[in-house]
């Protein structure tokens, strides 16, 4: 167990294990890594794609996994206070604009129309959307089920598919291309985005500067 007085980035040959949903691994590790070649290069880093679905399961899945800080996106804040808020993330969805056009908010008729790609990085299937459509009596078609960001772009143009996504998500999936991010004709709270860690390490000096290192670099964030 590291203390308060054992890390200095400058010099220390520490590897982190740290998980990050897709889409922010694309946006905040090129970032991270860039920094600590300059600032603390002997340091490694141990990039997870750990499934974290709510708060109840963040402590479980952290000491599991031995992960040090994880990112997560919950449905509300932990009642830990092992976490950090770092910002909100609107849910919308991704669809072609040449096929539902350039308002920023598509109808409830082409959303429920519309064969749908579920993007979820939980274990089971993404429930959030489906919830709030079962206690309207609605329904929509999900074609495929991923936890993968990437191939979205490619299976997205050029077809009426559309994705649920968070508006961080859609800044990696819109880009060059003719994908455009829709407001929901639903009213969905934004996810909360965090970094959790365990609680045995709460005392980790490195953590603690891992932790004010990532919240600088995604400060531009939404």
């Amino acid at each position: 167990m590291y203390s308060n007085s054992e890390f200095s980035p400058a010099t220390s040959k520490r590897e982190f294990r740290v998980s990050l949903v897709d889409y922010v691994s694309q946006q905040l590790q090129p970032k991270l890594i860039q920094h600590c070649l300059t600032h603390a290069p002997d340091l490694c880093f141990n990039m997870l794609s750990t499934r974290i679905a709510s708060a109840e399961d963040a402590q479980h899945a952290i000491q599991a996994h031995d992960i040090d800080l994880a990112m997560v996106q919950l449905e509300s804040l932990p009642l830990t206070s092992y976490h950090e808020y770092l910002f909100d993330d609107v849910i919308g969805c991704v669809g072609d604009a040449s096929l539902y056009g350039d308002n920023n908010t598509i109808t409830l008729d082409a959303f429920l129309n519309a064969p749908q790609i579920a993007l979820s990085h939980r274990e089971d299937s993404p429930l959030l959307i489906n919830e709030k459509l079962r206690i309207l009596g609605l329904e929509r078609k999900i074609v495929a089920k991923t936890p993968y960001i990437t191939p979205l772009q490619e299976i997205l143009v050029s077809t009426n598919l559309l994705c649920v996504v968070t508006e961080s998500a859609a800044k990696v999936i819109c880009r060059n291309n003719s994908l455009k991010f829709y407001a929901l004709p639903l009213d969905v709270a934004p996810f909360k985005v965090c970094l959790c860690w365990d609680e045995r390490k709460d005392h980790d000096s490195g953590i603690h500067w891992l932790r004010s290192l990532i919240r600088e670099l995604i400060t531009p964030a939404p």
